[in-house]
Formats: structure tokens, C-alpha cells, sequence
């Protein structure tokens, strides 16, 4: 009977994805008193309750172990040079820091104190070498003292010993095998697997300075990683997504962190080389080259009457944009505004989206008032209606919705919202125009704005969200954190704070755009996330109007695949234009004549102009990238990109 207990447990634990926490250590103590201070070391036990403490050790004049992060004590208020100066004349001194709007007044802490703290507490010490007297590279005559007093504490099986300096580490594992050491770096890592290795230590990473592949490669060899500094719960569920056991923090709070699911490292897929792709222009209008059509979207109440055509949706290369202000549905295409069969008639919403089998979706319900209300078109057929109203499970002002699937089928489809106010994605499943249920996701990273929206991949399930200026985050049936989330920045191919992105595949890459362009003028960067998120591209802005053209403050995309190596991709940008693109790897793909574009070529030419890329027109060709724009007898236009 024991035995069969035993098999059946054993089969439950194989089966068993394994939820976990990391080990979290206090970054200089914690936050709550002035950094490397008893107080500081006390507070990151007793408030944050923190696994270990991180310190930093010197040496003072008289031969003495201390805790400084600087050679000097000016940091908190201090004036002392911490190797000239003796213990006595450090502990005379009285240091200040305010952390957090609390001003915290401390000493200066000896390493004895602080390892009788961590005993006390039971938690483990952390003790970061910093280049001092006997104590760096060069010199070690220092440390036996130091390994003397950890050992003296009864701390010898506990203790991590930390430093960027190699030989020091070196020093250590030969002369005092039983300590633990860790080698901090940021981008050190890459490279230092094999030495980590031999010397039986562990690399603690700078967050940033990572990813999934760079852990995978420790653990292929059985180390662990560790990374510093985490201080949000989007940092923790993105390094912690990467399999960090460890995380040091200033005042994150590990019981409010969420357990994190268990990684099958055989899953992790290659990292492949960047993907070679091209990128065309089909055609473009745009301010730069002052060929927008007339009465053209524009924050500038000079320049259009269409004040709140914030958003575009796109299907067969038709841009429909919906006036909110005025329900007015406009549509734009190859040749400049065309006429659509809806007569201008829209809603007084943001929201309009295709779903994926082309059914045009918009919100009719102000500013998302409750109920939601819906409007689809089944295959954008302006005489085939359907409105759809329900209530989402999470409300909020929801100004730009996207969608998936079919939601006029027998399998549906799903309309996401991003609520106001909220940490949780709504996805209404809408089955055959009726709606069937209102699926709420996990919590996720950061919290939504009117400016949030979801960019879906497969389903409810896995989803990039962004909230302007707070980046692209991930959702794979658990939030995920950070996907593209570095600091914004308005200088090209880097993430700008502007909404906006599409996700797609092209020749078996995993690909995402983001907006990169300044002053939401448009502009994009396509990255390549099967290369460890290389930049790949980058397209320049559509204008100069900035927020006064564009008070959406984004660029709307959207893809139409064309096979496994092309896809067409349109960009829309309120005030300063809109443009089709072809990207593609090897040859660019060519359609096949139709009637209309036999009767498109044959129209009669007024004029052809060229425009380089800062916006200069000519006559002739410039040297370099040209935008021609050729005019028609007619008025219509068309545009097109060459190389001369």
C-alpha cells in the first residue's frame, strides 16, 4: 500500500507544473532608512521581509570593516573618505537620506554588526566587495580578516560573496571553497559561462542587460542566475519568466508578488540570425510631401473640419476612419479619399477595427458608456448590420478596441478592451453577431489609460498590451511583462511613447513594429523577436504636426498577409498621413494585372513630381530615396517609392 502511495504521488509531482518565487535580497538593506544602515538592514527583514541583505564593504584606516557603498560618505550627507578616515571619525558622523518622501537620519555599520543583524533575522548576507584597501584585484591581504569575522558569526555556510572583480573571486574559491559567490556584471555575462563554471560561482546580471537565452545558457550548465536591481511587478514577471531564482530590490515586496510558473527550458526556441527583410512603398501620402488629400484628418482645426478621425482600420487597402465628433465614416485608398458605400455614415465612438475575416467593427457607445454597444458589418458591407450590446465584466473608458477571429461565425471571434483604470484585458467572445461570454485575463503589469490597447496573437490567451509611454508588455495565458519596455525615446529605431504596433510572421520570424518615429508624427521600427529582438528596420516620420495634427498621439498599423514571405502593412497617422508598404524577404512580390489597374494605367498623367526623404520636391529624380507622386488628369493621385 506504501508503494502505491508513493507511485501515485511521484505521478502527481511529474505532472505538476510547478508554481515559485525567487529568493529576494535587500539592495543596500532596503528602502526604508538611509541605505547600508542598521536601520535600512533591520527594515528589509522586519517590513520587507526580505530572504538576504546586500552590503558593501570597505576598509578604514585602522584596519577596520565597514559598509559603504562610495569611498566617500558625501552620498548621505557625510565628508570622510572611508580608507583614510578611522572607525572612530565614521561613527561621529550622522548621515541623512530621504527615500521615498521620508527623510531617514543613520551611522555608518560595521560588518559585525550587520552579520549579527542577519543572524538574528535569519536571513543570509550578501557582501559586495568594492575596490578597497587589501581588497580588490591586485590586493586581497584584506579578506582573511573579513572571512575570519564571517566565519566567527557562524555565517561561513550562509554568506555570498559578490564582486565584479574576477581575481578576487578567484581568490575566494581557491582559499574558502565553502563561500558562495556570485560574479555581478551587466553585459560580462556573455562569455563568462565556462569560467563561472570552473570556479563554482553564479552570475548576478543587471536587468536589462538579458534575456531568456542568456539564463538558458548557465542552466545548460547548471548554475543558476541572479539580477539586480528589480523594483516593479513588471520587472519581477520578466526576469522572473526568464527563470532568475534570485532578485535583489530596493522595495519591492515579496509577499505581493505572484508565484511564477515553472519553465520547460526544452520549449525555448533558438535564437535565430535577423531576418534580411525589404521594405517598399506602395504608395504614401503624407505632410512632408504635401500631398495629403484635402480636408485631410488634422488636429489643426485650419487644416481639416475632421478634428477626431483618431483611428484607422484597414481591409484590401482601403483606410476607414470614423470622424467621432461628427459620425462620419471616411475612406481613403491608392488615389486619396474615395467614396465609401456607407454614405459617411459612422459613430459617435473612437473605436473601429476589422476582426480577421474582415468584418468591420465599431464601438457606438460615446465614451464607452454601459452597456458597450457594437456595430459590425459582416465583410464591411455597409447593407449588412448588426448591433451588439453587452457589458463588460471590468468597465472603463475604452477608446481603441482591436479584434480577432470571425465574430460573425459558428466558431466567433473576439473584440478586446483595454478599460480605463484597470489591470485586466476584457475579450468579448461575439459568436455569429450575438455575444456569448465576457473572458476577464490575469492581472497584468501596468495599468490602463483611455491610451491602452491590446495587439492579439492567438486568442484571449496571448496578447501584447500597451499603455502609451509604458511600452509593449506580454500575455501568454499569464502576464508576462516586458516585451519592448525600455525607456521611451524620440530618436529612431528606440521604442517612442506613442500607441500603436502590429505583430506578424514573415518566412518563420516571430516580427513586431513599434512606433519609434518623434512627437507622434508616425514613423516605425520593425524588430525581429526571433533574433533576440533585433532592429531590423526603420521607416522615418510622416510629417512634423505633433500633437497639435495628432492629438491621438499615435499611429495606427495594420497587416494583410500575402504569402509566408510578404505582407502588405498600412500606416495611418492623424495630420500627417497615411501609407501602404510592402515588406518582404527575397524577391518583392508583384500582383496580378486586374481590370482596375488596367484602366488605373491607363489613365492620362498631368504631372509627376519627386520628393526625397526630408521632403524636398523636384522634377527629376534626387540621388538616394524618392517618393514619386504622380497626378492624373482626373485629380486622383498616385505614389510609389524608387532608388535612383
Amino acid at each position: 500500500m506504501r508503494k502505491l502511495l508513493l507511485i501515485l504521488a511521484m505521478s502527481l509531482v511529474v505532472g505538476q507544473a510547478w508554481a515559485w518565487k525567487p529568493k529576494f535580497v535587500g539592495h543596500r538593506g532596503s528602502y526604508k532608512g538611509v541605505m547600508n544602515t542598521e536601520e535600512a538592514f533591520r527594515n528589509g527583514a522586519d517590513f520587507y521581509h526580505f530572504d538576504g541583505l546586500e552590503c558593501d564593504v570597505r576598509v578604514t584606516s585602522d584596519g577596520q570593516y565597514v559598509i559603504s557603498h562610495d569611498e566617500t560618505t558625501n552620498a548621505v550627507g557625510g565628508n570622510l573618505t572611508v580608507a583614510s578616515a578611522t572607525l572612530a571619525q565614521l561613527q561621529a558622523e550622522t548621515y541623512t537620506q530621504t527615500r521615498g518622501g521620508v527623510t531617514y537620519t543613520g551611522h555608518i555599520c560595521t560588518i559585525a554588526e550587520y552579520l549579527d543583524i542577519c543572524k538574528e533575522k535569519n536571513v543570509f548576507p550578501v557582501i559586495e566587495l568594492k575596490w578597497a584597501t587589501g581588497i580588490n584585484s591586485n590586493d586581497m591581504s584584506n579578506f582573511p580578516g573579513l572571512a575570519k569575522l564571517i566565519k566567527d558569526k557562524g555565517m561561513a555556510d550562509k554568506v555570498v560573496i559578490l564582486t565584479s572583480m574576477k581575481p578576487s573571486l578567484e581568490y575566494v574559491k581557491t582559499n574558502y571553497p565553502e563561500f558562495k559567490c556570485q560574479f555581478l556584471c551587466s553585459t560580462g555575462w556573455n562569455g563568462a559561462q565556462e569560467w563561472c563554471k570552473t570556479w563554482n560561482l553564479t552570475p548576478s546580471i543587471q536587468v536589462g542587460d538579458f534575456d531568456i537565452y542568456a539564463v538558458k545558457s548557465y542552466h545548460d550548465l547548471g548554475m543558476e542566475v541572479a539580477a539586480w536591481t528589480v523594483n516593479s511587478l513588471a520587472t519581477y514577471k520578466s526576469v522572473g519568466g526568464m527563470g532568475v531564482t534570485m532578485m535583489t530590490c530596493d522595495y519591492l515586496v515579496p509577499s505581493d508578488m505572484p508565484e511564477l510558473a515553472d519553465i520547460d527550458w526544452n520549449d525555448i526556441e533558438p535564437v535565430l540570425d535577423p531576418l534580411e527583410v525589404k521594405v517598399d512603398t506602395a504608395f504614401m501620402y503624407c505632410r512632408d510631401m504635401k500631398n495629403l488629400p484635402e480636408n485631410f484628418p488634422s488636429g489643426v482645426a485650419t487644416e481639416s473640419t475632421r478634428n477626431s478621425a483618431q483611428v484607422a482600420a484597414v481591409k484590401n487597402g482601403v483606410f476607414y476612419v470614423n470622424n467621432y465628433t461628427t459620425s462620419e465614416l471616411i475612406t481613403y485608398g491608392e488615389t486619396g479619399e474615395i467614396p465609401n458605400a456607407f454614405n459617411g455614415k459612422g459613430t459617435n465612438s473612437h473605436g473601429i477595427c476589422f476582426d480577421d475575416a474582415g468584418n468591420l467593427i465599431q464601438r457606438a457607445d460615446g465614451i464607452t458608456k454601459t452597456p458597450n454597444k457594437m456595430i459590425i458589418y459582416r465583410g464591411g458591407d455597409a447593407n449588412d448590420c448588426t448591433e451588439v450590446n453587452c457589458s463588460l465584466n471590468n468597465p472603463g473608458q475604452t477608446n481603441f478596441i482591436t479584434a480577432s477571429g470571425d465574430v460573425m461565425s459558428e466558431s466567433g471571434g473576439y473584440v478586446y478592451f483595454f478599460p480605463n483604470g484597470q489591470t485586466v484585458m476584457n475579450a468579448v467572445k461575439i459568436v455569429e453577431g450575438k455575444v456569448e461570454e465576457v473572458i476577464t485575463s490575469g492581472n497584468l503589469s501596468i495599468t490602463a489609460s483611455t491610451a491602452g490597447i491590446i495587439f492579439p496573437i492567438n486568442g484571449p490567451q496571448n496578447f501584447i498590451y500597451q499603455v502609451r509611454a509604458n511600452g509593449y508588455y506580454l500575455y501568454n495565458k499569464e502576464d508576462k511583462g516586458g516585451y519592448v519596455s525600455s525607456g521611451a525615446t524620440t530618436t529612431a529605431p528606440g521604442r517612442n511613447s506613442s500607441v500603436g504596433g502590429a505583430y506578424f510572421t514573415i518566412a518563420g520570424h516571430k516580427l513586431f513594429l513599434h512606433s519609434s518615429g518623434s512627437n507622434y508624427n508616425g514613423g516605425f521600427t520593425i524588430k525581429d523577436m526571433s533574433a533576440n529582438k533585433a532592429s531590423i528596420f526603420t521607416q522615418p516620420v510622416l510629417g512634423t504636426g505633433g500633437y497639435s495634427a495628432n492629438p491621438t498621439t499615435g499611429a495606427w498599423y495594420a497587416v494583410e498577409p500575402i504569402d509566408e514571405n510578404h505582407i502588405w502593412l498600412y500606416e495611418y497617422c492623424m495630420g500627417n498621413g497615411y501609407a501602404k508598404y510592402q515588406v518582404y524577404v527575397g524577391e518583392p512580390y508583384v500582383p496580378q494585372p486586374t481590370a482596375v489597374t488596367d484602366v488605373n494605367n491607363s489613365k492620362a498623367v498631368k504631372s509627376i513630381n519627386y520628393y526625397n526623404l526630408a521632403g524636398m520636391q523636384s522634377a527629376t529624380p534626387f540621388e538616394g530615396v524618392n517618393i514619386v507622386v504622380t497626378t492624373y488628369t482626373d485629380g486622383s493621385k498616385s505614389s510609389k517609392k524608387v532608388m535612383k
